[in-house]
């Protein structure tokens, strides 16, 4: 039997997902994540109405529950029906020395877990975590042979036993642990131009050949993304910027000419504040800007916005230096668009818009391409749609250009994203958490990702700020 984690990237870098009868341990440094990622894959475990035990070595189950909290898990309900079990274990009472001799053994501790195991039919056991148990044993080798016995006794049962276990800042050798289970989920945590920044990689793997290549890893309140191999270190570069200073440093200096942005938002915050910033920047570089105007990205709107925020463009506009492609007119009904749409195809949105790079081209200007895709989505079809998205891409690589393209994503399907997210170099997301809204960057070709940090919306250019 295979339980999926509940992410398809993670699945796909344990062969398919967690397998019956076998032992996981997820290693990292303290603070790298393991207990977050557990529990998470707990989460996904349970979504699929398998029964879940999860023991804590460290911590009392009720504090462990209000920690779920603060990452946003609801396991109440799961408590509830008895699906999931949270159990605090250790091999010896509060204030008790440890006098370990040959007999000692785990028997007590495996009898209590097989007891929860069956009154449940618990077919997933997290252990958080072994080092503090192994800590107990004063000698390697007897704790080596104890853990085998535990190990075999628990995934006898049908099982798939994953294990937490610490490692020391900057050890790379095999652990104990890592003799002893069937595979390995490693989390690193690095600092890369004052970012903070997690890989996850699996080093060990019986069901099929391991890989020691990086993945980066985000955990947020959402949940946990694995995005891409970014193993090569963040280099800064002299490329592309967005013009507001904060962001573009942690960007690593910006992105390579001839990117993919893809800005994210969850159809709550107004992401116009970092367009229209990027668009003056733009615009002040001499660079020619294309804007595919439609519903939420239209000329008399950014205009508008622009004069509010103290920018002048008339020079700009005087020159020709800004191009509204008017692909889908706003104050006609969806209806009436869908029906535009088929009179202005695909074909005819990637000519027009050639067309215009090659004139920029002519006058030794670099191109900027902004568009919303949200309307998009909703008005041509699912192929249309990745077709318009693929072919843009192409000739934006081909021509050392760039491209922001801002989507919902709460209004596009999750294959579609996925499809924008595999196309694109690099992904920022806007988030909002109770009354602060949060900007962070999940993928990056350089590597450069960060963690969400607190934005302010100003009302003059620069209209963002990042707060550390």
């Amino acid at each position: 039997m295979i339980i999926s984690t509940g992410n398809v990237e993670l699945d796909q870098m344990i062969d398919g997902g967690l397998r019956t009868k076998y032992c996981y341990a997820i290693k990292g440094t303290a603070g790298a994540g393991k207990t977050v990622l557990s529990l998470f894959i707990a989460l996904g475990v349970l979504k699929q109405d398998i029964p879940v035990l999860f023991i804590s070595t460290e911590v009392e189950s009720d504090r462990l529950i209000d920690y779920t909290k603060s990452f946003e898990i609801d396991i109440s309900p799961y408590l509830e029906n008895n699906m999931l079990r949270i159990e605090k274990m250790t091999l010896k009472p509060t204030g008790v020395n440890l006098v370990q001799t040959g007999k000692f053994d785990l028997s007590a501790i495996i009898a209590r877990t097989k007891h929860i195991i069956e009154s449940i039919g618990a077919k997933v056991i997290i252990f958080d975590s072994i080092s503090a148990f192994i800590a107990d044993f004063e000698h390697e080798k007897t704790a080596r042979s104890k853990f085998m016995d535990f190990i075999k006794e628990i995934t006898n049962l049908d099982t798939t036993l994953i294990l937490t276990s610490e490692i020391r800042e900057g050890e790379d050798k095999a652990t104990l642990e890592e003799f002893l289970v069937d595979g390995v989920i490693k989390i690193r945590t690095d600092m890369q131009n004052q970012q903070l920044v997690k890989y996850i990689s699996v080093p060990k793997l019986r069901s099929a050949k391991p890989s020691k290549v990086e993945n980066t890893l985000i955990i947020d309140k959402t949940g946990f993304t694995i995005l891409e191999a970014e193993s090569l270190p963040i280099v800064k570069i002299e490329g592309e910027t967005l013009g507001i200073e904060r962001l573009d440093e942690l960007l690593g200096g910006g992105f390579p000419s001839g990117s993919v942005v893809l800005i994210e938002n969850n159809g709550e915050i107004d992401y116009f504040p970092l367009f229209l910033s990027t668009l003056y920047h733009s615009l002040h570089q001499e660079k020619g800007v294309i804007i595919h105007s439609n519903v939420q990205m239209y000329s008399t709107k950014i205009l508008e916005g622009l004069t509010n925020a103290g920018c002048d463009i008339t020079q700009y506009l005087n020159k020709g230096s800004l191009v509204f492609i008017d692909k889908f007119n706003r104050s006609v009904t969806s209806t009436e668009a869908r029906e535009i749409s088929q009179l202005l195809n695909t074909d005819d949105m990637i000519s027009v818009t050639v067309e215009l790079m090659e004139a920029f081209e002519g006058t030794n200007q670099k191109v900027t391409l902004f568009g919303d895709l949200t309307d998009d989505v909703n008005i041509l079809s699912e192929s249309d749609f990745l077709r318009l998205f693929a072919l843009q891409s192409f000739n934006i690589k081909e021509r050392g250009a760039i491209s922001f393209s801002f989507i919902n994503f709460n209004a596009i399907s999750r294959e579609i994203l996925a499809r924008l997210r595999n196309t694109a170099d690099v992904i920022i997301r806007f988030s909002k958490s109770d009354y602060s809204k949060h900007i962070e960057c999940i993928k990056s070709s350089t590597g450069a990702t960060f963690l969400p940090k607190v934005v302010k919306y100003k009302q003059k250019y620069p209209l963002i700020e990042i707060l550390d």
